[in-house]
């Protein structure tokens, strides 16, 4: 069963489009990666199911029901988590604050989920009383997703996974991600980095604005002419 529906969505900038008719399907329980160049429009595309970009037009449906106009807060508290690209956590709190900000929508669960996030990221639970501004890049990634996951998420969005971290740092990061998903959480993480493609089940290929591929991660995995066609 689609858990989030996209159908022919069109959205940008100011005067400017980025999306040209958008449309795809992510399966409840699935990790599906979107993959593109920059400029592609991945990020356009989070943002708008996020609600921080408004549609112009066509449908987001979350759970069957539209969530395309509903403010980001409310598409939140409706079960969709946002981990945004470049991190932005708040770099002069505590890590531990930084994780109770984002359980605005599930105060009763505060210590249980807090937890959870410690249990996928036990170094966070060793910095829990440091400054985010003073962790390090992957840390602060660690953090940005555990922050996303303590709204208790149905689907967790992640931009750019694997930006400036190194190797194996992003493999780290994806094993987590596959973790999470195993957990019960469906995933869409956006990514340039084709290492993400054995973490998940589907694979979304993004070319101005549109998609050119969608279908199993695994015939992008094992073919590197398809690769080469869809990635460059």
């Amino acid at each position: 069963m689609s858990l989030l529906e996209v159908e022919d969505l069109r959205t940008g900038y100011g005067l400017l489009p980025v999306l040209q008719g958008l449309s795809f399907s992510i399966d409840e329980g699935q990790t599906a990666v979107l993959l593109g160049i920059n400029g592609a429009g991945k990020t356009t595309t989070v943002n708008a199911i996020a609600g921080l970009l408004r549609a112009w037009s066509g449908q987001i449906r979350f759970e069957g029901s539209r969530i395309d106009g509903l403010e980001p807060w409310d598409v939140v508290a409706r079960g969709v988590a946002l981990v945004p690209e470049g991190r932005r956590v708040f770099p002069a709190m505590t890590v531990r604050a930084n994780l109770e900000l984002g359980a605005w929508t599930s105060r009763a669960q505060v210590r249980k989920t807090i937890d959870e996030v410690y249990g996928y990221f036990p170094r966070l639970q060793e910095r829990s009383g440091q400054l985010a501004g003073t962790l390090s890049g992957g840390e602060q990634q660690m953090l940005a997703i555990g922050r996303a996951l303590m709204s208790r998420p149905r689907l967790l969005l992640v931009d750019e996974a694997s930006l400036g971290l190194s190797p194996l740092l992003a493999q780290t990061v994806f094993q987590v991600i596959d973790r999470i998903n195993d957990d019960g959480t469906t995933v869409l993480v956006v990514e340039q980095n084709a290492g993400v493609l054995p973490y998940a089940d589907q694979a979304l290929v993004m070319e101005k604005g549109t998609i050119t591929f969608d279908g199993p991660a695994t015939a992008l995995e094992g073919s590197d002419e398809l690769r080469r066609t869809y990635l460059g």
